[in-house]
């Protein structure tokens, strides 16, 4: 039977808890020569105390669960009922009270005496400021409304608690821009506050609940299925051609996806990948899947594009990839354009790795004596390149091959080698310092198409901007540390990201229609404040000055004087 083991309480003068923490501990009685022997485990840290009802039950912030209601007799966890238990509880001792029963005690040597002393909870569950910050809240949330993209996230959640943690977390992870404040206290002091009437402020700073009900796989499919057929109301061709990418994520994630992986060089990590998969046109997300290990292979293709196939019924026809992609199984899985004939159905472009068997240094020694003549050269993004293509048999299938020198990187490659080394680079051959002076540049790209070069390394560009859409799979696990990451949180803390992303490049989209940043939108319209009144529940919102004025009107967006907070509040939860 576990009990609560309490730590360091401490209580003010009217015997409020302010301090102190808690724990889950498990007895077990081990035999021995002593009689009555028993071993103590602490099976899991229940953080910070708030308040105590009785030794076998209380309410506690927990590090990993967040705010959360824990009662030893049941060996249970209680989320959404926080606040009505400790109102009813207080409503109860005072009901006894007026029948002259005597109250069961809530904390240590305090009595509730009636139903109004719930009010020394306010501190836990406390009343949003009457004064708010409403600018740039409010505007995202039209936007979002107004683009679609709300109303296919909100008609995923049935429960009113579940639509409020999303859109708290979406509009945080918009607006707080690198800045260190945590998602409790931006919504504090946001009109977001307002908006979420059945979710705990506390319990956003860490919100593992919502990243497990973000992971579920119907979650997934049900988002990915709306979207589609929302974008497609826009470009019928949206998702039929594709990159796919893949990201490896930290291994120190338990999820039973990990597997066993062999491309470091002195050890045989346990990891996973994250493959994503962009719309070719817009580069919008469509997919995303995790892959055992960090190989992705001709198998992981195949797995991806059953799944984008079966649950969002389309196939995908067009592959950019990463050079770990370029295997045997691969090339061989794709037929070769021939001259004069249409492109495949189902084409491919893959860096090219320095590996047995694929002729990457045979290329540059067959190559070199062109790199620097200017028939072969062309700027892209400001740079100068040298490309060419040639026919090659790898693995008993012809490829077209692209052989390319970024001359800028290789220039300053070179340089900063000599510069570091320059004893070891007068002893080097004169074969290996030709090579030095366009390693840092050179690379091939292989692919099943026959295209100019300009083109192809045109559609790798785009792959680079599908790497640079997402943040460094590093990034994606901030909130928590890496150890009490599960399978679930992974995958929901990605869907969120991907969610946002989306949001984000809507927003920018419609920024630049109006020659503006995105960030300078957000920043101006962070000076528009609303006030609250507490007894009508209206907003009242401040008159905008002309620079917010302008950002609104960019968007098609009125700011509004006042705002009937109910009215609004089943308008934007309401399901389609």
């Amino acid at each position: 039977m576990p009990f609560i083991r309490t730590q360091k309480l401490v209580y003010d003068d009217s015997g409020k808890i302010v301090s102190g923490s808690a724990s889950i501990v498990d007895v077990s009685y081990v035999a021995g020569a002593e009689k009555y022997k028993s071993k103590q485990t602490v099976r899991e840290r229940l953080g910070k105390v708030v308040e105590l009802y009785g030794k076998r039950r209380g309410l506690f912030q927990s590090p990993t669960r967040g705010l959360v209601i824990y009662d030893a007799d049941t060996d249970s966890f209680s989320y959404r009922s926080a606040r009505d238990d400790i109102e009813q509880q207080a409503k109860e001792a005072g009901a006894q009270n007026e029948s002259g029963k005597t109250a069961e005690p809530v904390v240590p040597e305090t009595d509730l005496t009636d139903a109004q002393d719930a009010s020394q909870y306010s501190d836990i569950f406390p009343e949003e400021d009457v004064h708010t910050v409403f600018g740039d809240a409010y505007l995202l949330i039209e936007v979002m409304k107004k683009i679609g993209i709300w109303q296919t996230i909100s008609d995923l959640f049935p429960a009113a608690a579940d639509k409020q943690r999303v859109l708290c977390h979406v509009l945080y992870s918009l607006l707080e821009e690198g800045s260190r404040i945590s998602c409790e206290d931006f919504a504090a002091k946001s009109f977001v506050a307002y908006c979420i009437r059945d979710v705990p402020l506390r319990s956003l700073s860490s919100d593992t609940r919502y990243f497990a009900m973000m992971g579920e796989d119907r979650t997934r499919t049900g988002f990915f299925s709306s979207y589609v057929k929302l974008m497609r109301e826009r470009n019928e061709g949206f998702g039929n051609a594709c990159y796919v990418d893949a990201t490896s994520l930290p291994n120190s994630i338990d999820s039973p996806f990990n597997a066993l992986c062999s491309r470091e060089p002195d050890a045989v990590p346990v990891q996973m990948r994250l493959a994503l998969v962009l719309d070719e046109t817009t580069l919008y997300p469509v997919w995303y899947d995790l892959i055992p290990g960090n190989l992705p292979d001709i198998s992981a293709l195949c797995t991806v594009a059953k799944d984008v196939e079966i649950s969002l019924d389309f196939q995908l026809k067009n592959y950019t990839l990463d050079a770990c992609y370029a295997t045997k199984e691969l090339i061989q899985s794709f037929e070769m354009q021939r001259t004069e004939d249409p492109a495949p159905e189902k084409r491919f472009l893959a860096r090219m790795p320095a590996k047995k068997g694929f002729p990457y240094r045979e290329l540059y020694n067959e190559m070199k004596d062109s790199f620097w003549k200017p028939k072969y050269c062309f700027l892209r993004n400001g740079r100068a390149y040298f490309g060419r293509d040639v026919r090659k048999t790898i693995f008993g299938k012809e490829i077209n091959c692209c052989v390319f020198v970024d001359k800028y990187e290789a220039l300053k490659a070179h340089a900063k080698y000599m510069t570091d080394h320059p004893d070891e680079y007068e002893k080097l051959a004169l074969r290996e310092q030709e090579w030095l002076q366009v390693e840092g540049g050179y690379f091939v790209l292989a692919g099943n198409c026959i295209k100019t070069p300009a083109r192809i390394l045109d559609d790798y560009f785009a792959k680079t901007r599908v790497e640079n859409f997402f943040r460094n799979a590093g990034d994606y696990l901030t909130l928590l540390p890496l150890e009490e990451w599960k399978d679930d949180t992974v995958r929901g803390k990605i869907l969120s990201d991907v969610i946002v992303a989306i949001a984000k490049q809507e927003l920018m989209r419609l920024c630049r229609s109006g020659k503006l940043s995105l960030s300078s939108v957000l920043g101006k319209c962070q000076s528009l404040m609303c006030a609250r009144d507490a007894k009508t529940s209206r907003i009242y919102v401040e008159s905008p000055n002309p620079q917010v004025r302008m950002c609104y009107e960019n968007f098609g967006i009125s700011v509004p004087r006042e705002i009937d907070l109910e009215a609004y509040l089943r308008q934007l939860y309401s399901k389609s």
